[in-house]
C-alpha cells in the first residue's frame, strides 16, 4: 500500500512539473521566441498540470498532521492552488475558443505558474522547514472578504455571459 505521504510527493512532482513546462512555454509566448508549438505546449501542460492538481491537494490534506487546515501554511497552500487553478481553466477555455495568445494571456499564465510554484515552496517548508521564500509571512492566511468574494464572483459571471453573446455574435446567430 502506497502511504499518501507518498502518493502526495509523486503527484506534487507532476503538478509542478507541468507546470514548470507551461510557465517557460508562456514566457517564450510573451517574449515571442522559440518553436511555433509553444503556444500548445504551454496550454497543454497547463492542462496536465490541472489534471493532476486536485489529486495533490487532496493527498497534501490527507497527509498533513493534525486535522488538515489548522496550520496558516496550509490554508494559504490551499488559496493559492485554488486561485492558479481559476487562472489556468480560464487561460484554457480562452485558448480553446480561438483567441490570440498575446502577452496579457502569456503573463496570466506566467502568474498562475508562480502561484503554483510558491505554492510548492511553502509545501517544502511546512514539510522540511526549508523554503526559497523565506521572506513571505508565514503565519498570515490571507484570505478575501465575503463583500470582495461576491464582487469577483459577480464580475465573473459577467465576463462569462458577454464573452458568451460575443461568441454567438461571431458565430454569426442573432439574439433575440
Amino acid at each position: 500500500m502506497i502511504s499518501s505521504g507518498t502518493l502526495h510527493v509523486i503527484s506534487t512532482e507532476l503538478v509542478v512539473g507541468m507546470f514548470a513546462l507551461a510557465g517557460i512555454s508562456f514566457l517564450m509566448c510573451a517574449l515571442d521566441k522559440g518553436p511555433e508549438a509553444r503556444e500548445s505546449i504551454a496550454h497543454w501542460a497547463l492542462l496536465g498540470g490541472l489534471l493532476a492538481t486536485p489529486l495533490a491537494i487532496i493527498t497534501g490534506v490527507n497527509a498533513a498532521p493534525g486535522d488538515g487546515l489548522d496550520n496558516p501554511l496550509l490554508a494559504n497552500k490551499l488559496l493559492l492552488s485554488m486561485t492558479a487553478t481559476g487562472l489556468s481553466l480560464g487561460l484554457i477555455i480562452k485558448w480553446k475558443r480561438g483567441a490570440a495568445i498575446d502577452r496579457i494571456h502569456a503573463g496570466i499564465g506566467m502568474i498562475a505558474t508562480g502561484l503554483i510554484m510558491t505554492t510548492a515552496s511553502i509545501g517544502g517548508e511546512f514539510s522540511r522547514g526549508e523554503t526559497l521564500l523565506f521572506f513571505l509571512p508565514k503565519e498570515i492566511v490571507f484570505l478575501f472578504p465575503k463583500w470582495a468574494s461576491i464582487i469577483i464572483l459577480i464580475l465573473g459571471l459577467i465576463l462569462i455571459v458577454k464573452s458568451t453573446i460575443q461568441h454567438r455574435v461571431r458565430a454569426g446567430t442573432s439574439i433575440s
